[in-house]
């Protein structure tokens, strides 16, 4: 298995991977959030990478340049965050995951940044058991997105 930055090729198919990994757990995606996601891994500052199997995208991950006022204010120089981290169902608990995490840390780390940050459900156990492997560590900050569901930021210095 290898990672890599992704090309404008490869969207599509880390796409279907979000996709096939929110169905897996319940949650099928509208239309309108599949496009939201699409156009989000085209973005200029979007940094994609994917994880590769026997020719196959079985991973994603999407990180953008961090932003004061958790995400509506001015850049933060140094500061990457980490938008989602996706694997297909199939591929899950076989560190592709962790993979993907260690090739954003190492490119973030040449471009000079200093710190990731992420943002994961309290009660997503899988994903705060990969942040944890993978160094991160809880901040402290929690934040609740609707009634119900309360978020936990991650962080790691690099």
């Amino acid at each position: 298995m290898t990672t890599r930055l992704a090309k404008s090729a490869d969207h599509d198919d880390a796409v279907a991977v979000w996709r096939a990994a929110n169905v897996a757990r319940g949650r099928p995606p509208e239309a309108a959030r599949v496009d939201r996601v699409r156009a989000k891994l085209g973005e200029p500052d979007a940094i994609v990478i994917v994880a590769v199997a026997s020719g196959r995208v079985c991973g994603m991950l999407l990180a953008e340049p961090g932003r004061d006022l958790d995400g509506r204010g001015a850049r933060v120089d140094g500061l990457c965050h980490i938008s989602m981290v996706f694997v297909h169902p199939g591929r899950q608990g076989q560190g592709v995951g962790r993979l993907l995490l260690e090739r954003l840390r190492t490119h973030v780390a040449a471009l000079g940044g200093t710190r990731l940050q992420v943002w994961t459900g309290s009660g997503n156990e899988r994903a705060q058991r990969l942040y944890r492997r993978a160094g991160f560590a809880p901040s402290g900050r929690t934040a609740l997105l609707e009634p119900g569901r309360t978020i936990e930021q991650f962080v790691i210095d690099l």
